[in-house]
């Protein structure tokens, strides 16, 4: 039943995910107003953890010779998967399939319906000042009301589908406790939720080419009794080609009929039907 494949489906909704907040600058500006430096804020693939433990490695050193400077560090984000929910009230039919052409000797692929599954994020902004913390998140949020929805190309079968992104909430988290020498961490947790799917291996199928019908027309005698071979008074055997699936069949295709009638044969074939 199992089959080795990988559609890079969750992948593919994390690196969209992603690519949502690879954008954002901290302004800094002077005294008068005017813009001093724009500093674009990385983002990568990293848990809220990873931040704290930045911000312990990489202290304030306040200009000791050969000591890395929280500056350096901050202001970054970074963002992780919590969890992976089957979400039930999206499913559809799962015997629906998805078909599409692939080449002309008539094979076609084809899909079972998407699976729908809920992929919990957790976007971590630290910044070494509150300023810089709060132009990040409101270069954010605002986009959410409550859901932003993007588009992403999933498989040859499901290109351009709609994936709403929904903010749950956001959460400050500032550290007010310690000496004068311990540098402040200001972080913002921002938990989202993206309405995916999944989706099943590809399989090679092909179109319907020859189709042979068989029926039996039976005669009864006066005492109700069947006459003929095989309980038959005839037999008509009906065979349909053609090149291709198309529901029209082409110039080429044609329809061949047999005819056996008991107890004289008679064959009637080369019967052509043009589409």
């Amino acid at each position: 039943m199992f089959t080795t494949f990988y559609n890079e489906t969750i992948r593919k909704t994390v690196i969209a995910f992603g690519s949502l907040f690879d954008e954002i600058f901290v302004v800094r500006k002077n005294k008068d107003g005017s813009t001093n430096k724009r500093v674009l804020v990385p983002i990568s693939y990293a848990s809220k953890e990873k931040f704290i433990r930045m911000l312990d490695e990489f202290p304030d050193t306040k200009g000791q010779e050969g000591a890395a400077a929280i500056a350096s560090v901050l202001p970054r984000m970074g963002f992780s998967i919590t969890s992976i929910n089957y979400d039930g009230s999206r499913k559809r039919n799962t015997v629906y399939k998805r078909f599409k052409y692939t080449s002309t000797d008539g094979e076609i692929d084809s899909q079972f319906s998407e699976v729908p599954y809920n992929i919990s994020f957790q976007l971590a902004v630290a910044a070494r000042t509150m300023d810089d913390a709060l132009q990040i998140v409101e270069q954010i949020v605002p986009y959410f009301t409550p859901e932003f929805c993007i588009s992403v190309n999933f498989t040859d079968f499901n290109t351009k589908v709609d994936i709403p992104i929904t903010i749950q909430a956001v959460n400050p988290e500032i550290d007010y406790q310690g000496d004068t020498s311990t540098q402040r961490s200001v972080i913002f947790t921002i938990d989202f939720v993206a309405y995916s799917y999944v989706f099943s291996p590809t399989k090679q199928e092909k179109y319907i080419k020859t189709t042979d019908i068989t029926t039996f027309n039976s005669f009864f005698n006066p005492d109700g009794s069947i006459t003929g071979p095989t309980a038959a008074a005839s037999r008509v055997i009906t065979t349909i080609t053609g090149p291709s699936g198309d529901e029209t069949l082409p110039p080429i295709a044609g329809v061949t009929q047999e005819i056996f009638q008991y107890p004289n044969t008679l064959s009637i074939t080369g019967a052509t039907l043009d589409g």
